[in-house]
């Protein structure tokens, strides 16, 4: 690296509270608002508890990130994490090109459901929605990544509010959440303890985003001190707030009702009037777009940092001199983003990504356990920094494992 490029790399001028409701909005997405009754559908009135336990499995990982993050405060944090570890650039490169795979198939996924969502409002031709929307966010991506999450910010405070909207307009009374606690937390009538962790596994994906965090840590401000925070506190958010909707759907909606609904916040609100149901179509729409957003960041710092690795062509390090974002990058994911979502078909590449992303925890918690043993030795037993990932790693493995051989047999 030339001195030159020192001097122009990615600006540090990150708050903590910018990055905590990045966090907290690449988590949100649009996924709260459809999931929650595709996990009841497993676990019936358990679901609460399903995102319960997907959230303490995710907690494990986002431990993990919490520890790497600050210690190696780069873009593309997980080849950095894989590469100190196990001194593999190989594998290193692996992880990130897995990486940028994710978050174009990610985007392109989400984007199509923008234009889902806007046919509500207004129907125009995919094609130029998805390249209009494209080209205004990939603009506000090269403008500035304070500009950027702070529309992040903006957008995950009304989800957050629209959240809060339903719970406050639907109501459950302390004494109905009680005689109905035992049925969402402890066991219910006609299902088991498989049903609940099918629940689990399908909302472990309601809490994947943290992980993006890691991708601007070099453009914290502090990042020893800031990473941390962002990363445990926006997944306990999150984690409060998925378990408050799940209590409201299942004490609001009939299971059967809940289960196959494609839109359980409007078909709970459906009873209190039909304008709720536009007030949260309109901020499912808003949700989608801050999905892309995270997407197009988190891709285009990855992308950075590789090609900083040499792992990536070095035209891909460059960053404008004035807004000092990685200008050529974010160029690249979001014409790949608009290629994808136009030409190819989304369904099968985006199941895909779920192996992709769980196979990159695996190797990120390993990556935190071996770094423990280094520093601890055979000491490492007595330290949470080591025991924890550990059990991340094996969790993650047995959760894959279960993805494919649920594959296997459907």
């Amino acid at each position: 690296m030339n001195n030159e490029q020192q001097t122009t790399g990615l600006k540090k001028q990150l708050s903590t509270a910018q990055i905590l409701l990045y966090g907290i909005g690449t988590m949100l997405g649009a996924g709260i608002y459809v999931l929650v009754g595709k996990v009841a559908g497993y676990a019936g009135s358990l679901a609460p508890l399903s995102f319960l336990i997907a959230g303490v499995l995710a907690g494990l990982t986002a431990y993990s990130y919490s520890l790497l993050s600050p210690r190696f405060p780069k873009s593309g944090g997980e080849i950095v994490y894989v590469s100190k570890a196990f001194n593999s650039r190989r594998l290193a490169t692996l992880i990130g090109w897995g990486i940028v795979f994710t978050a174009l198939i990610s985007a392109s996924a989400i984007i199509k459901g923008f234009v889902g969502y806007l046919d509500v409002f207004i129907e125009l031709p995919d094609a130029l929605v998805i390249i209009v929307t494209m080209i205004l966010l990939g603009l506000l991506a090269i403008w500035g990544i304070s500009e950027s999450l702070n529309v992040i910010g903006l957008i995950t405070l009304i989800e957050v509010g629209g959240l809060l909207f339903v719970i406050f307009v639907v109501g459950v009374d302390f004494k109905e959440f009680s005689s109905h606690f035992s049925e969402m937390f402890l066991s219910a009538p006609g299902y088991d303890v498989f049903a609940v962790f099918q629940g689990a596994f399908l909302a472990f994906y309601a809490f994947v985003g943290f992980e993006d965090l890691a991708n601007v840590a070099e453009e914290a401000k502090d990042p020893k001190k800031s990473m941390p925070i962002a990363i445990m506190a926006s997944l306990f958010i999150t984690l409060f707030l998925y378990i408050a909707v799940a209590v409201i759907a299942v004490v609001s909606l009939p299971l059967n009702v809940l289960s196959t609904t494609d839109a359980p916040m409007a078909e709970i609100l459906a009873s209190k009037g039909q304008n709720y149901v536009f007030v949260i179509s309109l901020i499912s729409l808003l949700a989608v777009l801050n999905g892309v957003l995270a997407q197009v960041i988190m891709g285009s710092r990855v992308l950075y940092g590789m090609a900083g690795q040499n792992s990536a062509p070095n035209v891909f390090y460059r960053v404008h001199n004035k807004f000092r974002t990685p200008i050529l990058a974010t160029i690249v994911i979001a014409i790949g983003i608009v290629l994808l979502a136009v030409f190819v078909p989304i369904v099968e590449l985006a199941n895909t990504t779920s192996y992709v992303i769980i196979s990159v925890f695996v190797l990120v918690n390993l990556s935190q356990t071996k770094l423990s043993y280094k520093e601890f030795g055979r000491k490492c037993l007595r330290h949470r920094q080591f025991i924890l990932p550990l059990l991340a790693a094996i969790l993650c493995v047995v959760f894959l494992v279960y993805k494919i051989i649920a594959v296997w047999l459907a």
